[in-house]
């Protein structure tokens, strides 16, 4: 399926390089004036509207949707291997099982378990816990958001500035030449950052919020089960019938969607 997506991303680069860049010199495409208009003022707001730490986040949200993280079966699998050593009071075993698992917030609620929270203690905590983290996202979503609100508008500006030179020197068609490419590609670079890169950044950062949420409540349910020294096979019942009742929400919702666009 990857090569695939990979495959029709590679002809749509190549179609659009064929339709829009052909007859183009590389030293117009590449105008590194323009480039800096765009990308230096973008950056220098981002600075003025939001903290370092809140750039550094939503970097670091960025690179994590690029990485391959656990999936909900994944994460059923582990819970139950965690229900089987909290049954047989493996407390070593349990311990180590902390380092192991991959997913941070399953960890979290290895050591609730760990420590003998109550279940109060650990639906309150992991909550709490789940909040920040979707609320981390939401607010990288915002930063990216913003930054292609930006990138058009600095591109604007970058087209307004080279018109200003342009008849300034309007006395030398030499000199408007180079400043009119200036003017041109700066509104180009605005528009492509903003609708090629970033925005699709934001929507990634929003499936990834979703999901998320979604496996995180997987794992407050299963910690809990746990906690109550269910079953293994009882709690992995429980859990997958969670993933397919959530895939039965997606679904109905998106079909309520297409009769309504049908209508």
């Amino acid at each position: 399926m990857g090569f695939i997506l990979g495959g029709i991303g590679s002809i749509c680069l190549i179609a659009m390089y064929i339709t829009v860049f052909r007859g183009i010199g590389l030293d117009v495409l590449f105008n590194l004036n323009a480039f800096l208009i765009v990308v230096g003022g973008t950056i220098t707001a981002l600075f003025v509207g939001f903290p370092l730490k809140r750039i550094t986040l939503t970097f670091n949200d960025i690179m994590d949707t690029f990485r391959d993280g656990s999936t909900k079966e994944d994460l059923v699998r582990e819970i139950v291997e965690i229900a089987r050593l909290y049954r047989r009071a493996d407390l070593k075993k349990l311990e180590a099982s902390v380092t192991a698992a991959r997913d941070a917030f399953l960890r979290l609620g290895i050591n609730l378990l760990v420590n003998h929270h109550k279940n109060e203690d650990i639906r309150n905590t992991m909550e709490r816990e789940m909040a920040a983290r979707i609320v981390s996202l939401n607010l990288s979503q915002n930063v990216l958001i913003t930054m292609a609100r930006l990138t058009p508008s600095f591109g604007l500006a970058g087209t307004v500035i080279s018109l200003i030179k342009i008849f300034k020197h309007f006395q030398s068609f030499e000199m408007i030449i180079p400043v009119m490419a200036i003017a041109l590609m700066s509104t180009f670079y605005g528009v492509v950052l903003s609708n090629l890169i970033l925005l699709p950044l934001s929507a990634k950062i929003k499936e990834s919020a979703i999901i998320r949420e979604e496996q995180m409540q997987i794992v407050i349910e299963g910690i809990l089960e746990v906690s109550n020294g269910e079953y293994p096979l009882r709690i992995e019942e429980k859990l997958l019938g969670c993933c397919d009742v959530g895939r039965d929400v997606v679904a109905a919702g998106s079909l309520k969607v297409l009769r309504a666009v049908k209508t």
